[in-house]
């Protein structure tokens, strides 16, 4: 024991011709740096310890300058020593930013103060984790401790209260609803026929009523609830008064729907609540006015070419849903855009709706066959429906369609 003593050497003198190596590190109150160097075996040693306490004021810089300040310090203290040695000093953080350091970047006067006096220094800031600072990192948290529960300055001024008491009224953060819409709501829960007809089925132990499951439903003095939620009858006035209550309430303030239905959702439940809520927001005169919209601006509305020529273009309709007349209940309405000259064709729709191709066949057999070939059809249908429409057209036309890229320059010269 005695020999594995003295053979082992905690700490040596400097020696400026060796590889310099510093650990530092800052943790809330303190900065801690230690030196180290390597012997002839390439085995490191650790040279001096240094710890500093900071004062009130620096305790409030952030991270970044204290960080720097740790370096500033180190430096300062070993100045005589780090000076001497030609080598390149290496410094290990654990703060990555401070890698860049040397390099040009924009400082503020303070930092730019601390910076000039490292210019005299031959080192190199690189990162390490704190798990690799192990030593360092003993240190300043061993320094935590020492400070947690003692009177220091540094200390108690992250203790302070700026909210107090007397300053905040509670009761307007916690206003419900008023006292005639809970009344109103008991009421309704009680004589509602839906909520009837839903605690008959609860009371038959049945799982779902319709499209409603029953699962965490249950009745207290005929009054229903869903979990903890008191259940809001399938009417859509009372539905409105409640979200409009709960909405311009100060704690909710015209939130967003997220908000709303969460403040909702503690006390209240009905089906579809989040449709309902959803629709109330989006027509509620205050948000939309002083809410800045996050949808993409509509472009300006495109006016109709003018027709040169008569059915050139043509604006064509369906009126459906009419009383059967001749087994016919729908009505194809072509009208030409310049002369508003029209043709009213007797059509039938079925449940599965009129389809592209016997549309086509209209045209070409009460338009096309009167009148030439139109080359704008203005219409409410899809791009798809237009597009079948076309493609069916020239087919019964005998027109062959060769489909070409924009940009083909023997068919665009």
């Amino acid at each position: 024991m005695k020999r594995r003593m003295i053979e082992t050497s905690i700490l040596r003198h400097f020696d400026q011709t060796r590889e310099t190596i510093l650990e530092i590190n800052s943790f809330n109150y303190v900065n801690d740096e230690v030196l180290f160097q390597y012997d002839d075996e390439e085995v490191l040693h650790s040279i001096v310890f240094y710890s500093k306490n900071m004062s009130f004021a620096e305790c409030n810089y952030k991270i970044y300058d204290k960080k720097l300040l740790v370096i500033i310090w180190a430096f300062e203290h070993w100045r005589l020593e780090l000076k001497l040695t030609d080598i390149s000093i290496k410094m290990f953080i654990d703060h990555q930013a401070l890698t860049s350091l040397m390099k040009d970047k924009k400082l503020s006067r303070h930092q730019m103060h601390w910076v000039q006096k490292l210019a005299d220094f031959n080192f190199r800031i690189m990162y390490w984790s704190d798990k690799q600072n192990i030593k360092i990192d003993a240190l300043t948290h061993w320094a935590d401790v020492v400070l947690r529960d003692s009177e220091d300055e540094r200390v108690r001024y992250q203790w302070i209260t700026i909210l107090t008491s007397n300053r905040m009224k509670i009761a307007d953060l916690e206003k419900n609803i008023s006292e005639s819409i809970y009344k109103q709501i008991l009421e309704t829960n009680e004589i509602d026929e839906n909520c009837t007809l839903l605690r008959e089925a609860i009371a038959r132990d049945e799982t779902q009523y319709e499209d409603i499951k029953l699962k965490n439903c249950w009745t207290q003095n005929k009054i229903l609830y869903h979990d903890s939620q008191l259940w809001i009858s399938f009417n859509e006035l009372l539905q409105t008064n409640l979200i409009r209550e709960m909405h311009n309430q100060s704690s909710v303030d015209h939130s967003d729907i997220l908000r709303t239905v969460k403040v909702i959702k503690r006390n209240y439940y009905w089906s579809f609540m989040r449709k309902t809520i959803d629709w109330y927001i989006q027509n509620c005169y205050i948000c939309q006015r002083s809410k800045t919209s996050r949808n993409k601006s509509n472009d300006l509305l495109q006016s109709l070419s003018i027709s040169e020529q008569r059915w050139q273009d043509i604006a064509m309709n369906f009126i459906i849903d009419l009383p059967d007349s001749y087994d016919y209940n729908a009505i194809l309405t072509v009208i030409c855009k310049l002369l508003k000259e029209r043709h009213y064709i007797s059509c039938i729709i079925d449940d599965e709706d009129i389809t592209a191709e016997k549309t086509a066949e209209m045209l070409i057999q009460w338009v096309y066959w009167t009148h030439d070939l139109s080359s704008f059809i203005v219409s409410d249908r899809d791009s798809q429906f237009i597009s079948i429409l076309w493609k069916f057209l020239c087919k019964q036309l005998s027109i062959f369609l060769w489909l070409f890229i924009v940009y083909h320059f023997q068919i665009n010269d």
